[in-house]
C-alpha cells in the first residue's frame, strides 16, 4: 500500500475526533448503579461535553435514550437496555456565577463538591442539597432530592430555571413563570422528559453552625421538633436518629447559626476513602450480635459528646465514598424512604417498626428529616408538610433475598399511604402499579406531558418501563386515562388473583358435580379420588403460572394450601367411607328389588344440590350446617326401606354436619378477623363505543368517564362477573382493562376432543368432568382487550363460557 492510499486512513481519527469530539464506547458495555443490583445492558455509552452535543445526539439517534450522572440511584432508574446512554459527567461546567445575587448557573455533571469549593471563598452555601456532596446536580434535579436544611423542602424550592434538550433535539428554558409544566415536570421526572443541560440555583450565606444533642423518647420526639425546631430563627440542619432494633429511642441532632468561634479548621471536609475503622463500625453494626444497640449505646454517645462548631459548608459536604464498603458481591447496603404527613408520625412508626421485626430487616439506621410542601412538581413525594424515613439497610443479592425485600418494601409502601404519606422513587422499584398511582397521584398529567413532549418514548429507564411502559403505541389521552384510574382507590387489582382463584372454583364445580351425580347414582360410585388429583393438577398449573411472573402471594398460597387440604380430606374420608361401609349399606337397601328410597338418601341428595347452588354466591362456611343437622332428625321414616341403611346415613351425615358446623364456625371467624370485607364490584375500562353512550344492565353501572374516548363501568363481582362481561363482548365492547389488568382468566366447557384455542389465548390446564362424559373444562388465559373476539368466537363453535374470574 502506497504512502499516497495510507495518509487518508491514517488521518480519518484525527478527523472524526473534530468532527465529533464525544467520548464514545461503540460495543454494548454494561452500567450499574451504587448498589451493583442492577446491571443493565446499553447499546452504547456517549460523555457528551456541550448543549450542541447532546442536542446533536438526542436529533441523530432513534432508539431509546437513556441519561446517568453519579449513578447513585438503586433500582435502575439511569438506564433501559439497548438505550444509548449519555453520561453527564463530562457537562461539569460553572456557566455563571453571581456572588452579589447569590446564584449559581452550573451544567448537570458538576457535584455539589464542586460547587462548594468555588463558592465557600465567597461567604456562600448551597440553599437545598443532600447531605453528602458527591452527587451531580443533574441527578439531584431529576429526583427532586432533599437534605436535612430546617425550613426548607426539596431542591425544586432553589432552582430559578433550568434547560432542557427534548426529545426534538429543541432546547427550551423553563422556570416557574416560564414553560412551568415542563419545569415541574423534568424536576423529579427522571430524566422522563428530556436532558437538564443546564440549572440557575440560590445561594445563601455560608456561617458558623454549632451542634445540639438531644436524646429523647420516639413518643417524644414530634413535640420537641415542634417545640423546639420547626419555627427556630436559627436552626440550620436537623435529624433525628431512629435506633434499631427497639426502634424506641431518637437521637435528635440539630446545627444552628451562632457567633461563636469555629472549632474545626477545615471549612470543607478533607475528601477520604473508608478506612478500616469505618468498616469494622459497619460490619459491627449490621452482622455482630448486639452491634447495633453497641452503637446507640456507646458508639453514638462518644461521637456525639462534644459541641463543635463548623462552618455551614463543612457540614453540607460528606462524602458518601466514607459509606463504601469493601465489596458488594454478598450483600450490599441500599436506602429506601417514606414520607407521612407531619400529624401521623406516632401512627407510622410502630407499622414501620413491626413491620422491621416480623421480617427481620437488617436496619443499620432511620434518619428522620422534616420537609415542607413541594411547590408543585408533577411528581411530588411532599405533598404536605412531611416527615421523611430514610431507611439505611443491608441485604443480600440472590434472587430470594431480593425478593424478600420486595415483600416488605410493599408493606411499607402500604402503611405510608394508609396515613396519606408516599414513598421516594430513586430507590428499588418494588412498589406495584397501584401503590405508584395512589402514592403520586399526578402522574396522569406527567404520562400526558411526556406523550406531547417525547411522543416517541425515547427517553426511557427502568423506573418508567415499569409505571409508563412503552405504548403500543398509545395516545397521549389514553396514557392519561391510565393513570387517572390507577390514582383511583378501588381500580387496580393484582392480576395473579384471575389465576389463584382457579382453585377455589375447582371445589365450587365439584360440588356442582357430586349434586348432580347423586341424581342417578349411588354415593359409592362418585369419582372422590380423582377429583382430588384434578384439584391439585389445577393447582399445580396455576403455580407454574403465578411463580415467575408475580411476586408470590404468600397469604393466597396459604389459603389455598388449608381449603386445598380440607377438600381433599373429606373427599377421601368420604370415598374410602362409601366405598366400604357405604356400599355395604346400600346393598342392605335393595334398591334393585324395588324398595323404597330412605327418606335420608333424599334429605342428602337435597342437600348436596342446596349446598352446591349456595356457594357459587357465599362462602361455603356460611352454609347453615346446624340448621341441617335438626332437619335430619326431624325426618320421618320411610316405610319399607331399609333401617340399616337409614340409621347408617343418618349417623354418617351426623358426622358431617357437625364437622362441617364447627370447622365452619372457625374459618369465618378467622376470615373476618384477617381479611377486610371484599368490595362487591369490580372497575372495567372499555373503549366508548361508535353509537354512542354505553347502555348496561343493572347492577353493572356507568361511572364517570376517565377521558373523551373511555367508559368506565361498575360490574358486580363473582358469578353475575361472568353474564356481565359475556353480555358486553356479544354487543362487541371493547375492553381494555379489568382491574388495571391485561389478561384474565376464563373456563370454557367443550368437547373432550375440542383442541382450538390458539389465536383466542393461552391453554393453562384441562381436566374431565367426570359426571359429564364426553365433555371437559378448559382455562385459558385471554388478553382482555380481545374478549369482544374471543367470547362470540367461542361460542359461534358451541363451546360454552363457563365462568370468567375476576380478580
Amino acid at each position: 500500500m502506497s504512502r499516497r492510499r495510507l495518509s487518508p486512513i491514517v488521518a480519518l481519527p484525527f478527523v472524526l475526533r473534530l468532527a465529533w469530539p464525544i467520548a464514545v464506547s461503540a460495543d454494548p458495555v454494561i452500567v450499574n448503579d451504587i448498589t451493583q443490583l442492577n446491571p443493565i445492558a446499553v447499546a452504547r455509552v456517549v460523555t457528551p461535553r456541550t448543549v450542541d452535543e447532546v442536542r446533536e445526539l438526542v436529533r441523530s439517534h432513534s432508539g431509546p435514550i437513556s441519561i446517568g450522572g453519579g449513578r447513585f440511584s438503586m433500582g435502575g432508574q439511569i438506564a433501559t437496555e439497548g438505550s444509548l446512554f449519555l453520561d453527564m459527567r463530562g457537562m461539569k461546567r460553572v456557566v455563571a456565577f453571581s456572588p452579589e445575587n447569590r446564584t449559581i448557573t452550573v451544567e448537570p455533571g458538576i457535584t455539589w463538591r464542586a460547587i462548594q469549593e468555588l463558592i465557600d471563598p465567597h461567604g456562600l452555601s448551597v440553599k437545598i442539597m443532600q447531605s453528602y456532596a458527591s452527587f451531580t446536580v443533574g441527578g439531584s434535579l431529576s429526583v427532586n432530592v432533599h437534605g436535612r436544611y430546617v425550613g426548607q423542602g426539596p431542591l425544586i424550592g432553589s432552582v430559578r430555571s433550568i434547560e432542557v434538550v427534548l426529545a426534538d433535539g429543541q432546547l427550551v428554558q423553563a422556570s416557574p413563570s416560564e414553560n412551568a409544566e415542563l419545569f415541574y415536570g423534568s424536576i423529579g421526572g427522571y430524566g422522563g422528559l428530556g436532558v437538564i443541560v443546564q440549572a440557575t440555583l440560590e445561594l445563601t450565606e455560608n456561617q458558623p453552625v454549632a451542634r445540639e444533642v438531644r436524646k429523647l423518647a420516639v413518643k417524644e420526639y414530634r413535640d420537641f421538633f415542634f417545640t423546639e425546631v420547626r419555627d427556630s430563627l436559627t436552626a440550620v440542619f436537623h435529624n433525628g436518629d431512629l435506633y434499631p432494633p427497639a426502634y424506641d429511642t431518637v437521637t435528635a441532632i440539630t446545627w444552628s447559626a451562632t457567633d461563636r468561634p469555629v472549632t474545626v479548621a477545615d471549612r470543607l471536609m478533607p475528601v477520604r476513602d473508608p478506612n478500616w475503622a469505618d468498616r469494622l463500625e459497619l460490619f459491627g453494626v449490621s452482622e455482630m450480635p448486639f452491634g447495633k444497640e453497641l452503637r446507640a449505646r456507646v458508639l453514638d454517645p462518644l461521637t456525639l459528646r462534644d459541641h463543635p462548631v463548623v462552618w455551614r459548608n463543612y457540614e453540607a459536604s460528606y462524602d458518601v465514598r466514607q459509606l463504601e464498603p469493601r465489596s458488594r458481591a454478598r450483600s450490599t447496603y441500599v436506602l429506601q424512604e417514606y414520607f407521612v404527613p407531619v400529624a401521623r408520625f406516632d401512627e407510622f412508626v410502630p407499622r414501620m417498626a413491626s413491620i422491621f421485626r416480623s421480617h427481620r430487616v437488617n436496619v443499620l439506621n432511620v434518619s428522620i428529616r422534616h420537609a415542607k410542601q413541594d411547590p408543585g412538581s408533577l411528581l411530588a413525594w411532599a405533598k404536605e408538610e412531611s416527615f421523611a424515613f430514610v431507611v439505611y439497610y443491608k441485604q443480600g443479592v440472590t434472587e430470594p433475598e431480593r425478593k424478600e425485600v420486595g415483600v416488605w418494601t410493599r408493606e411499607l409502601i402500604d402503611a405510608a399511604l394508609a396515613l396519606g404519606g408516599s414513598y421516594y422513587l430513586p430507590y428499588q422499584i418494588h412498589a406495584t402499579e397501584a401503590q405508584f398511582g395512589r402514592a403520586y397521584p399526578r402522574a396522569a398529567e406527567f404520562f400526558a406531558l411526556k406523550s406531547r413532549v417525547d411522543p416517541d418514548y425515547r427517553f426511557r429507564n427502568k423506573l418508567w418501563d415499569r409505571y409508563d411502559p412503552p405504548p403500543k403505541p398509545a395516545t397521549a389521552a389514553g396514557r392519561s386515562a391510565e393513570w387517572k384510574l390507577r390514582s383511583l382507590k378501588n381500580y387496580a387489582r393484582s392480576e395473579d388473583q384471575t389465576y389463584l382463584t382457579l382453585p377455589e372454583w375447582y371445589i365450587v364445580y365439584s360440588a356442582d358435580e357430586y349434586a348432580a351425580f347423586l341424581d342417578g347414582h349411588r354415593p359409592s360410585e362418585f369419582p372422590f379420588f380423582r377429583s382430588i388429583g384434578q384439584f391439585w393438577n389445577a393447582y399445580r398449573a396455576v403455580l407454574a403460572e403465578t411463580w415467575s411472573a408475580y411476586r408470590f402471594n404468600w397469604g393466597y398460597h396459604a389459603m389455598i394450601g388449608v381449603i386445598g387440604t380440607s377438600y381433599s380430606t373429606g373427599y377421601a374420608v368420604s370415598g374410602l367411607y362409601e366405598g366400604s361401609v357405604g356400599r355395604l349399606t346400600e346393598w342392605f337397601s335393595r334398591p334393585e328389588s324395588g324398595a323404597p328410597e330412605t327418606a335420608e338418601d333424599r334429605f342428602i341428595r337435597g342437600v348436596a344440590t342446596e349446598y352446591a347452588a349456595f356457594i357459587h354466591a357465599t362462602p361455603w362456611y356460611e352454609f347453615p350446617f346446624a340448621a341441617k343437622l335438626r332437619q335430619l332428625w326431624a325426618i320421618p321414616e320411610v316405610p319399607g326401606a331399609s333401617s340399616v341403611r337409614r340409621w347408617e346415613r343418618r349417623l354418617s351425615f351426623t358426622d358431617e354436619l357437625a364437622f362441617k358446623s364447627a370447622w365452619g364456625w372457625l374459618m369465618k371467624k378467622a376470615t373476618q378477623s384477617a381479611y377486610d370485607p371484599e368490595q362487591s364490584e369490580i372497575l372495567v375500562w372499555t373503549r366508548k363505543p361508535d353509537g354512542g353512550p354505553l347502555q348496561v344492565d343493572p347492577p353493572a353501572r356507568v361511572l364517570d368517564p376517565p377521558d373523551a374516548h373511555s367508559e368506565l363501568l361498575a360490574l358486580p363481582r363473582y358469578e353475575p362477573f361472568t353474564a356481565a362481561v359475556t353480555k358486553l363482548a356479544r354487543r362487541g365492547v371493547r375492553f381494555v382493562e379489568i382491574a388495571g389488568n391485561r389478561r384474565i382468566l376464563m373456563t370454557v366447557i367443550a368437547a373432550r376432543d375440542w383442541k382450538d384455542t390458539r389465536g383466542r389465548g393461552e391453554r393453562l390446564v384441562e381436566w374431565d368432568i367426570l359426571t359429564r362424559p364426553g365433555q371437559k373444562r378448559v382455562a385459558i388465559s385471554v388478553a382482555v382487550d380481545r374478549l369482544h373476539e374471543v367470547i362470540p368466537g367461542l361460542e359461534a363453535e358451541r363451546v360454552k363460557i363457563d365462568h370468567i374470574y375476576d380478580y
